[in-house]
Parts: C-alpha cells; sequence; structure tokens
C-alpha cells in the first residue's frame, strides 16, 4: 500500500512539473510574440543587406547622406545589428555608377538606395527587380521612374526635391530692382540639370529677366565656363544645383567674384561660401524622409503602394557681409523673413 501511495505521488509530482515547464515555456513565447508585434518598432528577424550609391562628392549629397543614417536610427534600428549599409560614389562617372548598380544587384541586398537623378537612372536601368528607394532627385518622372507620383515602377518610391524657383525669383528683384539678366551653367547631358535651367528660364521670364546659359560637361570645363558665362553683361549668377555644378561650385564663385558679380545658390552650403542669399531644399530631411520609406520597404510593404513624395518646404538664408560687400541693401522685409541670417543688421 505504501509503495503504490509513493507510486502516485510520485506520478502526480511529475504531471505537475511538466506542467509547469510547458506554462513557463508558453509564457516566454508570448513574451516574445508581444515583442515582435510591437508596431513601434521594426521587426529585425537578422539585419537587413543595404547598399546607399551616390554619382559625385558635394555637400549636398553629405546632407543627405547624413539624413538617412538619422531616419534609420530614429526609427530605432541600429546599424551593424538591424541592418548594414555599404556606401559607395560614382565619382561623377557613368560607368562607374553602372558598375556599382550592377554589384548591387547580385550581392543579395534587400534593398537599394540611390542619391541623385544619374544614380537614380542607372538602377532603373540595370537593378532588376530590386527594391529601390532614391532620394536627391529633382523629377523622378524625367528619370523614367514612372507616369506621375502614383503611377510609377513598382519596385521603387522615394523623395523628391525640386529647387524654389518662383520664390528665387521673388526675393531678387527686391534684393537688386536694377536685374534685368541673369546667368547660370547647367549640365546638357543631365536631365534633372536641363530641368532645372528651364525651370529658372521661366521663372525668370515672368518677372522680366532674361537667363544665360552655359553648357558645360565635366568638372575641368567648369572655370572655363564660369568664366565664358561672366563675360555676358549679366547683373548676377543664379546657380541652379546638379551634381557637376554643385560639386565645382567654388569655381562659379571664384568667377562671379572676379567679375564683381553677386551670386545666388539653391544649396544651403552655398551661403557660407559666398552666396548673397539661398533658397534651399532641406536635403538632409529628404534623406531622412527617405529613410522612413526604406524601413517601410523593408517591414514588408509594396513600392508600389508608395507615392513619390516631394520636399516642399524651403529656407531663407541671407549672407550679409556678402551683401555689403557687393554694395547691395537687404531690405527690413526680407530680413525678417531670412530663416538663416548671417552678419548684424
Amino acid at each position: 500500500m505504501w509503495n503504490l501511495f509513493r507510486r502516485m505521488a510520485l506520478g502526480l509530482f511529475l504531471i505537475g512539473l511538466s506542467g509547469g515547464i510547458l506554462l513557463l515555456s508558453d509564457w516566454n513565447r508570448r513574451i516574445q510574440h508581444n515583442k515582435t508585434q510591437d508596431p513601434t518598432q521594426p521587426h529585425v528577424t537578422k539585419p537587413w543587406k543595404l547598399n546607399l550609391l551616390y554619382y559625385v562628392d558635394s555637400p549636398a549629397f553629405e546632407e543627405a547622406r547624413d539624413g538617412v543614417m538619422k531616419g534609420f536610427e530614429e526609427s530605432g534600428l541600429v546599424e551593424g545589428q538591424d541592418f548594414t549599409m555599404v556606401v559607395r560614389n560614382g565619382q561623377g562617372d557613368m560607368a562607374t555608377a553602372h558598375s556599382m548598380v550592377d554589384l548591387a544587384a547580385t550581392s543579395g541586398l534587400d534593398l537599394l538606395m540611390t542619391l541623385s537623378t544619374p544614380m537614380l537612372q542607372a538602377a532603373i536601368n540595370r537593378a532588376g527587380d530590386l527594391p529601390i528607394v532614391f532620394s536627391l532627385v529633382a523629377n523622378p518622372l524625367l528619370a523614367g521612374a514612372g507616369q506621375s507620383n502614383d503611377q510609377h515602377r513598382p519596385n521603387l518610391t522615394g523623395i523628391y526635391t525640386t529647387s524654389d524657383f518662383e520664390g528665387m525669383m521673388q526675393v531678387l528683384p527686391i534684393i537688386m530692382p536694377q536685374v534685368r539678366r541673369i546667368g547660370t551653367l547647367f549640365v546638357p547631358s543631365e536631365v534633372n540639370s536641363v530641368f532645372y535651367k528651364d525651370l529658372l528660364t521661366e521663372a525668370a521670364r515672368k518677372v522680366n529677366v532674361e537667363v544665360i546659359a552655359v553648357g558645360v560637361s565635366s568638372i575641368a570645363e567648369v572655370v572655363d565656363g564660369a568664366l565664358a558665362l561672366t563675360s555676358h553683361q549679366l547683373d548676377a549668377i543664379c546657380q541652379i544645383s546638379d551634381n557637376l555644378t554643385s560639386a565645382a561650385f567654388v569655381s562659379i564663385l571664384r568667377a562671379a567674384e572676379q567679375a564683381k558679380l553677386p551670386l545666388f545658390g539653391f544649396q544651403s552650403s552655398q551661403l557660407r561660401d559666398g552666396a548673397v542669399a539661398v533658397i534651399a531644399r532641406d536635403f538632409e530631411d529628404a534623406g531622412r524622409e527617405a529613410a522612413f520609406l526604406a524601413v517601410r520597404v523593408l517591414q514588408g510593404e509594396s513600392p508600389a503602394s508608395i507615392p513619390f513624395q516631394p520636399i516642399q518646404q524651403s529656407r531663407f538664408m541671407i549672407n550679409l557681409p556678402v551683401a555689403q560687400a557687393a554694395n547691395l541693401t537687404i531690405p527690413a522685409s526680407l530680413l525678417q523673413r531670412a530663416d538663416v541670417l548671417l552678419g548684424n543688421p
């Protein structure tokens, strides 16, 4: 009888122990399930593999690249733990850009990010079905990305940043009431550069200002092109943003200084370089917003369902010492509007 009782007690103990282990296992499983289902945090089962490809070094690309990394950080992702990012520079050469995209397409990536119109074009033509998120693009439709912001290639989405030419043509005649002719360099082989040249020309026409545009094809041509531009009896240079002229902006600035012509621009970094005034889109914000889109794609959302999104906010910036050196008086109304003001009024 005693042995029977011992066996029954032992059996009940083992049954209870097994049940406890099962309950504990289920409790742990539920905790892990709840963690992975937290909608505020990306679900990462393994580190995502990403490439970030940009066309040429310039302050604009640095701002956008920094914005991309901040965007991932703000999304709760840790580089090296949740994702790996390889950053490559095309050195302003399309053959190199093509090679970089070819390598990306065969590297088992989860997603490709591109900065600039030429790099987006290379990715569209050579990356196959690899998901693509772009930024620092003037007009993605001209690059062959789709028919509209909503109707586009199914494997890509992104952020575009068209310069505020209308805004510039509102402030330029206030700063220079006598302005009648302005000049800019552009790159005929870059669709974004031609697009910007045409937009500047149209915006200037509305305020009775003529635009003289000189084409350049390489950094080596920028110096001679800038000198040729200043020979056209200009009142000012209003330099559009593209890959080539942004990288060689200092050369354009030197030619303007030599000709005693005030220079106006569309990138925030150009203000400290020596522009009188700048109306700039926020390229860092464009990079950050592109990172947010990339996270959505990595979490399973189809790029086809995400419309292209413009960065529309501009920042108006004035460099008072440069304006004073050019004998330009900035009205108080514009000083009050400035988002950034270098020097004391």
